[in-house]
């Protein structure tokens, strides 16, 4: 199955994402894996959006990295965020790196996300709206 567009986000390796072995450094994987995950959320109303008008944000507690092929500066590279399940207060999403022009997999990351009332600071269940927009994000997926 080819993921849909909407599920992908492209970038390129920075040469300050390199460390003393010439390939990018394992910090930057996951950075890049969270912030480009976070780009696609958002085209589903379930990043920035969200947080502005529901005053909620998802915060990761769990995230589990593999890294299986190096980049190197200048690599182009391409994210995608698959949406695994979720309930009442949890998001469970995979997010793969690639990179772009070879089209290898280099690191893949599950993670999930819990909904937080930034008033309280504490977990909550997601409102019917962006209940809605998961199950939208879901059902594309899955076509």
């Amino acid at each position: 199955m080819t993921t849909p567009t909407q599920f992908h986000q492209k970038a390129f390796v920075k040469e300050q994402w390199i460390d003393l072995y010439g390939h990018m450094n394992m910090a930057h994987y996951v950075a890049v894996l969270d912030e480009l995950g976070h780009q696609i959320l958002e085209r589903f109303g379930m990043g920035e959006s969200y947080t502005a008008t529901q005053n909620c944000g998802l915060f990761t507690v769990d995230a589990r990295v593999r890294y299986l092929k190096e980049l190197r500066a200048g690599d182009p590279l391409r994210v995608e965020l698959t949406p695994l399940r979720f309930d009442e207060k949890r998001l469970i999403t995979k997010v793969d790196l690639y990179h772009d022009e070879a089209g290898y997999l280099s690191a893949t990351m599950e993670q999930t996300a819990v909904n937080v009332d930034l008033a309280t600071r504490r977990a909550t269940n997601f409102t019917p709206d962006a209940v809605a927009m998961l199950q939208k994000m879901m059902d594309i997926h899955g076509e």
